[in-house]
């Protein structure tokens, strides 16, 4: 029988399949995935190309305790966890329009994401230590970095701290015990190669009474002890070896020889006039929005005045703290003149 033109196609003619019609399960019985998908070491070298991910915690005992903590933890015992992979090249772009000062540590950076990019794309950073005097911006440059980057990160002060229980956990036969910081990260996040910035290394403490910070955090920067840690709440192994470790230090004479032999030390200076000059509209634009003006309510700065701030300035915090006192003038000129207003 012919069809008409208005006639709909017939079903046995389509090739498109109708995605309503039930379909005969009885020829992938033997094999569900079918034949031409078959679960092989190629098949899974290729959905972990697109989906990397890391078993961090190989083993959870609940002995001591059964509580929600460790139960969390327990939750994903030999769980494959997500990789993050390395940001896009705008990332870099945009650090060093915000911070072209610090272009240095910006290269290392951007040289590490494109290492791993021809490779696996999974971000992995050497360890490295900024150094440079207080107030250059090291801190908040690691953190706009993670945060262009979108990794999860925690910012670790150390200065003055020596106990290193907030690196490898306290026992958990004590009522009060916590993780360490690094694997509570991980598991709050499921992420498995974070970013831990040590905050002021080189003012850590040289305590010992529950084992020396400082060592502790050789241990995890070394990818092979690292690799089968034992965290003290944890009374389990886990591999933090995907973990990535950014520090910052105003001088490196206090460090350790065996700390400055592995990391990646870039040095930074004061900042100069021209960077003070640079930074200042971003600094305008942040002090302003922490207040919460609307772009509209920053008027533009004259050279005048530009100058002027600078020049009392030597760091971010001094710039800060000069664009403050210059947003508060115009507020109070606009206080006034609102006043003065409702008289009239």
């Amino acid at each position: 029988m012919t069809r008409k033109d208005n006639d709909p196609p017939s079903t046995e003619s389509s090739a498109t399949p109708n995605p309503s019609a039930e379909i005969d399960l009885s020829d992938f019985e033997d094999d569900p995935f079918g034949q031409d998908a078959a679960n092989t070491e190629e098949d899974a070298a290729l959905i972990q190309s697109h989906f990397p991910t890391h078993v961090v915690f190989h083993q959870v005992p609940k002995t001591g305790r059964n509580d929600a903590i460790v139960q969390a933890f327990a939750d994903l015992e030999k769980t494959p966890l997500d990789l993050r992979q390395v940001p896009e090249i705008g990332v870099f772009d945009l650090l060093r329009v915000e911070f072209p000062w610090l272009a240095n540590t910006i290269q290392i950076l951007e040289r590490a994401c494109v290492l791993s990019r021809r490779g696996n794309q999974i971000l992995r950073l050497p360890p490295l230590l900024m150094v440079g005097p207080a107030g250059i911006g090291k801190t908040s440059l690691l953190r706009r970095f993670c945060e262009l980057a979108d990794v999860p990160y925690l910012v670790i002060s150390v200065g003055g701290a020596s106990d290193s229980m907030v690196l490898k956990g306290s026992h958990r036969a004590w009522s009060t015990a916590q993780p360490g910081a690094v694997i509570r990260l991980i598991q709050q996040s499921r992420v498995a190669n974070p970013i831990i910035i040590v905050d002021e290394v080189d003012k850590c403490g040289s305590g010992t009474q529950n084992g020396n910070l400082l060592d502790t955090l050789l241990q995890l920067i070394e990818p092979s002890s690292a690799a089968t840690w034992h965290d003290e709440f944890l009374l389990g192994l886990a591999d933090l070896s995907a973990v990535n470790y950014l520090m910052t230090a105003n001088r490196t004479d206090l460090l350790s020889g065996p700390l400055l032999s592995r990391v990646r030390t870039v040095h930074h200076d004061f900042m100069g006039h021209t960077d003070l000059l640079r930074a200042l509209p971003q600094t305008v634009a942040q002090v302003a929005q922490q207040y919460g003006w609307a772009a509209y309510q920053i008027p533009e700065m004259d050279s005048r005045w530009a100058q002027r701030i600078v020049g009392v300035s030597r760091d971010l915090r001094k710039l800060r703290q000069a664009v403050e006192v210059w947003l508060h003038m115009i507020a109070k000129e606009d206080d006034n003149q609102n006043g003065e207003r409702l008289l009239h």
